[in-house]
């Protein structure tokens, strides 16, 4: 049997603080949000610790509700900071050209998330328009996509600027997903066309920037910096946290022994007892992991033609197809059938 996918998963406690300081400035207090995800306070203080992306992706839904705030996504990437994205956002600052920063920054993006993929090309010539160069951002979940994309691709923006000394802004920005009925606050960040309805999430903008000279460039800085973050994304692709493992074992067992907790531990070498200790720490319960695992594999499944409902069903371990159907319209909400017609039209996604 084909191995299962990787799970794109989690996100870096700096990532998680970004959002943690922006709704603390707003009056709610970080220690009151983590404990809603039941993550515990002493975990900001070690900054390269992973947490699931399932808790992240909450706190940001919790976070338009307690603000009221529909363009939260918009606001967090505004107030953007370096230390948001950890050993990336130094490394980035220490480049010689923003060609560097950018090419580092899609190679090296999942250090800070890996609920997307980046991508950075040369956009399709226009008609009296100057070569253009495209950076985008592909969502790998479908939770919240719209909040998230309006947090990378105005970060992309607040940090490009900082970093470079410019102001020009973007040619233009794409988004996936339909208009929303006010516009303005996309016009006051960006100052520029904004398109919606699009098949990517992107920033286009004259490629002759790229050769733009950083001013806080450091070669010796960033050679250190490259090899840190080679290793860390090393460790990362390997799945050396205790989350990470945890994903791939119970995805193999998930076909023929189904969900059992003290499978998953002796697989893992772990008591069971410390096996949910070490999924509590990262914000998930065992019964969160084994829905967020089946999750993933569904969504990466359904993306083979090939493979019927019901082969998806037995490979996560669902008795039948109809389980699966009700658990995939919960994630997502519509069937399976009509995310497998979306896929082959982007702009359609939620």
């Amino acid at each position: 049997m084909e191995s299962p996918a990787p799970l794109a998963s989690s996100v870096s406690v700096a990532y998680l603080q970004g959002l943690l300081d922006y709704l603390e400035r707003q009056g709610f207090a970080s220690a009151h949000l983590l404990a809603k995800v039941q993550l515990s306070p002493s975990l900001l203080g070690q900054r390269d610790q992973r947490v699931a992306a399932s808790a992240y992706l909450e706190l940001l839904g919790e976070g338009v509700r307690l603000t009221g705030d529909e363009q939260l996504g918009l606001h967090l990437g505004e107030a953007i900071r370096p230390g948001y994205y950890g050993v990336l956002g130094y490394l980035i600052m220490s480049c010689a050209t923003l060609s560097d920063a950018l090419h580092r920054q899609a190679r090296y993006a999942s250090l800070v998330g890996n609920l997307g993929r980046v991508e950075l090309d040369e956009e399709p010539p226009r008609a009296g328009l100057e070569p253009q160069v495209v950076h985008s951002w592909h969502p790998s979940l479908p939770q919240h996509q719209r909040l998230h994309a309006e947090e990378t691709l105005a970060g992309w923006v607040t940090f490009g600027h900082w970093i470079s000394g410019l102001t020009v802004p973007p040619t233009e920005v794409r988004f996936q997903y339909p208009a929303p009925a006010d516009t303005s606050e996309y016009q006051r960040i960006f100052r520029c066309p904004v398109l919606f309805e699009q098949a990517d999430n992107a920033l286009v903008f004259p490629k002759r920037l790229l050769s733009t000279p950083l001013g806080q460039a450091d070669a010796q800085l960033r050679q250190l910096l490259d090899a840190h973050a080679d290793r860390l994304l090393g460790e990362l692709k390997q799945g050396h946290s205790v989350l990470d493992r945890a994903r791939h074992e119970l995805a193999l067992q998930l076909p023929e022994q189904g969900a059992d907790l003290e499978l998953l531990a002796q697989t893992l070498q772990l008591s069971p007892r410390t096996l949910q200790r070490r999924l509590r720490e990262a914000g998930l319960s065992f019964s969160q992991l084994l829905d967020e695992t089946r999750e993933q594999l569904v969504l990466h499944y359904l993306r083979d033609p090939a493979l019927e409902l019901a082969e998806i069903a037995f490979l996560v371990g669902f008795s039948e197809a109809g389980s699966l159907a009700r658990a995939f319209r919960r994630w997502t909400g519509q069937s399976p059938g009509a995310y497998r017609q979306n896929l082959a039209d982007p702009a359609s996604l939620p």
